[in-house]
C-alpha cells in the first residue's frame, strides 16, 4: 500500500511540475493580458486540476489524463495576452515540449533498466526523472521564448517553414509512443528518441541564430539610415547657417539705412523679423543627449514647415533609458503622427513633455485633433495615411515599449489626443548607446 501511495503521489507531482512548466512557457511567450495576476489564476487552475485528479482517482498517462491536460493548456492560455493564434501556438509549444520530454525520459529509463516502455511510468525513478526534466526543460524553453519575443524578426511564413522539422519529430515520437509499449527500449529506439529531441533543440538554436542575423542586418540598415538622416540634418543646418551668414551684410545695411532715417520702430520690427526667421531655422535643443536634441530639432523644423507649433518642456535627458535606435523609433513615430494630426486641427499645436522621477521617465505627447477619436483599450490608434507601409510605426512603438517594460496610456477628449508612457530608469542598465 505504501509503494502504491508513493507512486500515486509521485505521479501527481509530475503533473504539478508539468503544469507549472506550462505556465512558465505561456507567461514568457504570451505575456500579461487584460486579466490581472494571470500566473496566480493559472496556478489556482493547476491546483484545481490536481484536486480533481485526486478526487476521481484518475490514473496517469492515459486518454483521460491527456484530454485533461489539453483542456488545462487551452484554458490557461486564455488568461495571458496575445491573439488566438498566439494562444494556439503556446499550446502547441507546450504539447511538443511535454511529448518530447516524456518520450525521451521513458525510452532512456526503459533502456537502462530493461523494463517495458509501457511500464516505465510505474517506476519511482522514472517519475522523479520526469519531474526534473520537465522543470529544467520548461525553464529553458520559457527563457528562450522570452528572448525570442524581444527580437523576433522572422516573417510569419518563415516561422511556419521553420516549425516543419519539429512537427515531423513530434509525429515520429507519437508513433514510437504508440507502437513501442510492449517491449523494453532497445539502444536503437532509445537513441532515436533521444536523438530527435536533441535534433529539435539544435534546430531551434539554428533558427535563433538565423533570427539574430536578420536582426543584425535590420539594425545595421536602420543605423545607416539614421546616420544618413543625421548627416542630412547637419548639412541642412550648415547650408542654412551659410545662407544667413551671406545675408548678414544685407541685414546690417538695411538696419543702418533705417537708423540713418531715424526709423527706430522700423529697425526694431526688422530685427524681430530676422530673429524669428533665424530661430525657426536654427532651433537647438539642449537636453545633454545629442541624438535626442537632433531628433527634436528636426521635428520642430518639420512642424514649422506645415504650420504646426511645438512646445517643449524637457529635463536633463542624458541618461534616457533607450538605446539610440529605439529612441528614434518611439519619438520619431509619436511626433510624426502628432504633427500630422495637429496640421489638420485648429489651433495646430503639439506639446511634448519629458520628466524624470527617481523610478522612471515620464513622456507625454499631446496634440490637437479635428475631432475626438474612438480608442480601443490598450492600443494605439490606427492611421488614415494611405502611403504604402505607413501604419507600422505605431506597432513598432508598442514593441519597443514592451521591450523596456514601459506602461503607456492613450486618451482623446475635448479634441486633445494624449499619449503618456512611463519607462523604468532601471532598464537603462540593460540598454547600450550605439551612437
Amino acid at each position: 500500500m505504501s509503494d502504491a501511495f508513493a507512486e500515486m503521489m509521485l505521479g501527481h507531482l509530475v503533473c504539478l511540475v508539468q503544469g507549472n512548466a506550462f505556465i512558465l512557457v505561456e507567461w514568457a511567450y504570451l505575456g500579461r493580458g487584460k486579466l490581472r495576476w494571470p500566473v496566480l489564476w493559472a496556478e489556482l487552475l493547476c491546483m484545481g486540476q490536481l484536486g480533481l485528479s485526486l478526487a476521481t482517482g484518475m490514473s496517469f498517462f492515459n486518454v483521460q489524463s491527456v484530454l485533461l491536460n489539453v483542456l488545462y493548456l487551452f484554458v490557461t492560455a486564455q488568461l495571458f495576452g496575445g491573439n488566438f493564434a498566439d494562444k494556439l501556438t503556446a499550446c502547441l509549444i507546450n504539447g511538443t515540449m511535454c511529448l518530447l520530454v516524456e518520450n525521451t525520459v521513458n525510452y532512456t529509463y526503459s533502456w537502462f533498466t530493461g523494463v517495458r516502455t509501457g511500464e516505465a511510468w510505474q517506476h519511482p525513478g522514472c517519475l522523479i526523472a520526469l519531474c526534473a526534466a520537465n522543470l529544467i526543460v520548461g525553464a529553458a524553453v520559457a527563457h528562450s521564448l522570452y528572448s525570442w519575443n524581444q527580437k523576433c524578426a522572422l516573417q510569419p511564413l518563415q516561422a511556419l517553414v521553420m516549425s516543419f522539422f519539429p512537427g515531423v519529430a513530434v509525429v515520429l515520437n507519437i508513433v514510437l509512443m504508440v507502437t513501442g509499449t510492449q517491449q523494453p527500449a532497445t539502444r536503437m529506439t532509445m537513441l532515436l528518441t533521444f536523438g530527435m529531441s536533441v535534433a529539435v533543440l539544435v534546430h531551434i538554436a539554428i533558427v535563433q541564430m538565423f533570427n539574430d542575423q536578420v536582426v543584425q542586418r535590420q539594425n545595421s540598415r536602420y543605423r545607416a539610415q539614421l546616420e544618413q538622416q543625421r548627416a542630412e540634418a547637419l548639412l541642412d543646418s550648415y547650408t542654412e547657417q551659410r545662407r544667413l551668414t551671406h545675408e548678414f551684410t544685407n541685414h546690417m545695411t538695411a538696419l543702418t539705412a533705417l537708423l540713418d532715417q531715424g526709423d527706430l520702430k522700423g529697425a526694431q520690427a526688422y530685427i524681430a523679423s530676422v530673429s524669428k526667421t533665424v530661430a525657426a531655422g536654427t532651433t537647438i535643443m539642449d537636453t545633454h543627449n545629442p541624438l535626442l536634441d537632433s531628433i527634436l530639432s528636426k521635428k520642430y523644423e518639420e512642424a514649422a514647415k506645415v504650420g504646426v507649433n511645438i512646445y517643449f518642456d524637457l529635463c536633463d535627458l542624458k541618461r534616457m533609458p533607450f538605446d539610440s535606435m529605439d529612441m528614434v523609433i518611439v519619438l520619431s513615430n509619436l511626433l510624426d503622427n502628432a504633427i500630422r494630426a495637429a496640421a489638420q486641427a485648429l489651433p495646430p499645436e503639439v506639446h511634448v513633455r519629458i520628466r524624470k522621477t527617481p523610478e522612471e521617465y515620464l513622456i507625454s505627447v499631446r496634440n490637437r485633433v479635428q475631432e475626438d477619436l474612438l480608442l480601443e483599450e490598450g492600443k494605439l490608434p490606427g492611421t488614415t495615411k494611405k502611403e504604402s507601409g505607413h501604419g507600422m510605426g505605431l506597432a513598432n512603438v508598442q514593441d519597443v515599449l514592451r521591450k523596456y517594460g514601459a506602461e503607456y496610456t492613450v486618451s482623446c477628449r475635448d479634441r486633445w489626443f494624449r499619449f503618456t508612457c512611463a519607462i523604468p530608469c532601471a532598464v537603462h542598465d540593460m540598454s547600450t548607446d550605439n551612437l
